[in-house]
C-alpha cells in the first residue's frame, strides 16, 4: 500500500512538473512560431503551425526599429549603469558591514527601503531634478536613474558575501603594505564573484528590457533603447503583430545568450546569497 501510494505521489508530482514546464514554454514557441508567419496567416491561424515559413518580418522589423543603433544605444547605458553599479554597491557594503556601527547599519536599512519604493512615485521628480540639471534625452541621466534605482538589491546582496569574507585576508594585505582601496581590490573584491556575477546579469537583463525608463527620459529617435523602438509597432488604431513578435525574438535574442553563458554563475550566486549572513 504504501508503494502504491508513493508511486502515485511520484506520478502526481510528474505531471505537475510537466503542466508547468508547459506553461512556462508554451508562450515561448507562440512568440517564435508567430514570427514566421505571415500577417495574413497569422490573423486567421494565430494558434496553428505556419503552413509556410517567411523572415519577411525580421527583415522589416530589423530596418524599421534601426536593430543595429537601438542595440549599441541600449548597451551602452547596460553596460555603463552594471559596472557602476557593480563597483559602487561593492563598496558601499563593504564598507557597511565592516564598520557596522549604528550610522552604517542605518545606512544599510536605507538602502533596503529604496528597494520598497516604486519607480512609479519618483519619476515626475526624477523628470525635474533632470530637467534642472539639463539631463533630459542623454545618456548620462538615464544611468545616473539606473544607478540609484537599482543599486539597493545589489547592495543587499553583495553584503551577505562581504560577511563571510574573513577579516583575516584583510588584515594580512594591510601588514604588506596595501591600503583600504587596494585591499579592497585585490583581496575583497575578487572574492566576490558569484554576487558580483548575479547583479550584474540580473541587472542587466532589467535595464534591456526597461520601456518606461527610456520613454520618458530619452526623446530623440537616434538615442532610443531596442524597447521603445519596438513598441512603434503599435500604435492607438493598429497592432502589426507579426512584426511585434518579430521584433520580440531579436530583442530576446542577446540576452538568451548572456544568459546561456552565466547561468551557473547566476545559481550559485543566488544560493549562496540565500544563506550566507
Amino acid at each position: 500500500m504504501n508503494r502504491t501510494s508513493s508511486l502515485g505521489m511520484s506520478n502526481l508530482r510528474r505531471t505537475v512538473l510537466w503542466l508547468i514546464l508547459v506553461m512556462h514554454i508554451y508562450p515561448v514557441l507562440l512568440v517564435l512560431i508567430s514570427s514566421v508567419k505571415t500577417k495574413h496567416e497569422l490573423a486567421i491561424n494565430p494558434f496553428g503551425l505556419p503552413k509556410e515559413m517567411s523572415f519577411q518580418s525580421f527583415n522589416t522589423a530589423f530596418q524599421t526599429m534601426h536593430y543595429i543603433r537601438s542595440v549599441l544605444n541600449t548597451s551602452l547605458i547596460a553596460v555603463l549603469s552594471v559596472g557602476g553599479i557593480v563597483v559602487m554597491a561593492a563598496m558601499a557594503a563593504y564598507i557597511i558591514v565592516r564598520r557596522n556601527n549604528r550610522f552604517y547599519n542605518a545606512m544599510y536599512y536605507l538602502f533596503l527601503a529604496g528597494m520598497i519604493v516604486p519607480f512609479q512615485m519618483t519619476m515626475i521628480p526624477l523628470y525635474k531634478v533632470l530637467l534642472t540639471y539639463k539631463l533630459i534625452n542623454t545618456y548620462q541621466g538615464v544611468i545616473f536613474i539606473y544607478l540609484g534605482m537599482l543599486a539597493p538589491f545589489s547592495v543587499f546582496l553583495l553584503s551577505g558575501f562581504v560577511k563571510n569574507v574573513p577579516r583575516e585576508l584583510e588584515e594580512a594585505a594591510l601588514i604588506d603594505g596595501c591600503g583600504v582601496f587596494k585591499s579592497f581590490f585585490k583581496v575583497v573584491f575578487p572574492l566576490l564573484r558569484p554576487a558580483v556575477t548575479t547583479i550584474s546579469v540580473l541587472n542587466l537583463f532589467h535595464i534591456w528590457n526597461d520601456f518606461l525608463m527610456p520613454l520618458l527620459y530619452l526623446s530623440d529617435n537616434k538615442k532610443m533603447t531596442i524597447t521603445v523602438q519596438l513598441a512603434s509597432f503599435q500604435g492607438r488604431y493598429f497592432n502589426d503583430w507579426s512584426l511585434i513578435f518579430a521584433g520580440v525574438c531579436m530583442i530576446i535574442f542577446p540576452m538568451l545568450v548572456v544568459y546561456l553563458f552565466a547561468q551557473r554563475f547566476i545559481i550559485s550566486g543566488i544560493t549562496a546569497g540565500a544563506v550566507k549572513g
